[in-house]
């Protein structure tokens, strides 16, 4: 074995050592991470409106759908407040963020709900709060959930005489 042989498997040992030896300290320092929190980046402007939409009922059931996940309700609720052929959305939404609106597609049979984005927030600025964020809690161990707040809830009513008319699609 030549001596330019023996110089390249010291080179390749030693190589396989360090990135062992730095797989190491990366899983070490993995290890110690915790998970912080969930925490909410942008401005928050939060407000609660009802959306009311009037349906002509029909043979069919009409129903009730959205863009979005995560209404925390799976079913209609039945409110003497509302009126007959009327389904009500009680929104609770972030006005820096969205805007949320309903209507009747009478083609279809579908109550929709909507948000549009208005478009306020600059999504560079979100970015950089994201990172700082981020940064700040791995300095003190922790991973975190980071999240922008836009809608935090949909409750759905309808009037007790209405209730068979109606389902969440």
């Amino acid at each position: 074995m030549s001596k330019l042989h023996k110089i390249l498997i010291g080179v390749f040992c030693a190589g396989v050592l360090l990135c062992g030896l730095g797989m190491g300290v990366a899983f070490t320092e993995f290890s110690r991470l915790t998970y912080g929190e969930r925490q909410y980046i942008g401005k928050t402007d939060m407000r609660t409106e009802n959306f009311d939409v009037t349906y002509e009922p029909g043979e069919e059931k009409q129903e009730v759908t959205g863009w979005f996940s995560g209404w925390g309700q799976t079913n209609v609720a039945a409110d003497d407040s509302v009126p007959e052929n009327t389904v009500r959305f009680k929104v609770t939404y972030n006005a820096e963020r969205v805007m949320p609106g309903a209507y009747w597609n009478e083609e279809s049979g579908q109550i929709v709900l909507h948000c549009r984005w208005n478009g306020r927030e600059d999504s560079v600025a979100l970015l950089m709060e994201a990172k700082d964020l981020v940064l700040q809690n791995l300095k003190e161990g922790k991973i975190i959930s980071l999240e922008v707040l836009e809608v935090e809830g949909v409750t759905v009513l309808v009037n007790p005489a209405s209730y068979d008319d109606v389902r969440i699609f």
